[in-house]
């Protein structure tokens, strides 16, 4: 084989994942992992992959579905969303869960960090932006040198052979979602170890083998992932105060977000290696 198409080869996301025995993914908040990645992680726990996660933030500045938590329960959203990502998890069948900050995903000789939700504005429909009351403690505010510490000091704990993160545009331009996408890259650098990103605007962009036309950035290759259908909807039903599962649809289970907006968390993944 010659230079080139083995470079292609090797640079290709799916047969990075396809050929993984351990799996490594990065999100930001509770429930990204299911409505951002649901289908490609159910998929390659089906496959016989090991998939570890790791969580950035607890999500206490989420809204809270009117109903979703009964009266009486005093609990701090973060103490119940703790236990939504908990059954979300064990649905997909993912082998751990970490919160980043926390050992082992922790700079060796670090005090245990807690990195807070940053919270978003809109800045138009479907694009967000940094909220105004993000404070220092929040996840893209705090150093992201120390950030990137703990990654990478998980990653020398589970061993992934991949990494999974976000794109650069962090899905919708969340900024939690963004540091995250930057936290993978400088660890992944750091620790040598190869990072798959997952495309932004999953909705129509590109085709199962294709990507998205035109611009700088390299196509992403994508995959329908159909047979995962029932997984991902239970998995997103774990998120009860945050959204509410309408059903089924052509390519992927309708939601309802708490701020009422309906969309689709899709069965298929589009995939790239670019940083």
């Amino acid at each position: 084989m010659s230079a080139e198409p083995r470079r292609l080869l090797e640079s290709d996301p799916w047969h990075l994942l396809d050929d993984a025995r351990t799996v490594l993914a990065v999100h930001a908040h509770p429930d990204d992992e299911s409505l951002s990645t649901g289908a490609l992680l159910a998929a390659l726990v089906s496959s016989g992959t090991r998939v570890v996660l790791v969580t950035a933030t607890r999500g206490e500045e989420g809204e809270v579905v009117p109903g979703a938590i009964e009266d009486g329960d005093a609990r701090p959203l973060e103490e119940i969303r703790e236990g939504e990502i908990d059954a979300a998890t064990a649905v997909l069948g993912l082998a751990e869960r970490h919160w980043l900050g926390t050992s082992p995903a922790l700079a060796p000789g670090a005090v245990p960090r807690r990195y807070r939700d940053s919270g978003m504005e809109w800045v138009r429909e479907g694009l967000a932006g940094p909220s105004a009351d993000a404070g220092p403690d929040s996840f893209s505010l705090a150093p992201l040198e120390d950030e990137a510490d703990d990654l990478a000091a998980l990653i020398a704990h589970v061993r992934p052979d991949v990494v999974i993160g976000y794109d650069d545009e962090g899905t919708y331009g969340h900024p939690d979602h963004v540091r995250a996408h930057h936290v993978a890259v400088a660890a992944c650098g750091r620790t040598g170890t190869p990072l798959v990103q997952v495309a932004s605007g999953g909705k129509g962009e590109g085709s199962a083998d294709g990507g998205a036309a035109g611009g700088a950035r390299p196509r992403a290759a994508w995959r329908d992932l159909p047979e995962v259908a029932e997984t991902v909807l239970h998995a997103a039903d774990s998120y009860r105060t945050q959204l509410t599962v309408v059903g089924p649809v052509p390519g992927g289970i309708a939601i309802r977000h708490v701020g009422g907006q309906n969309d689709v968390v899709a069965l298929r993944a589009g995939l790239r290696t670019d940083v």
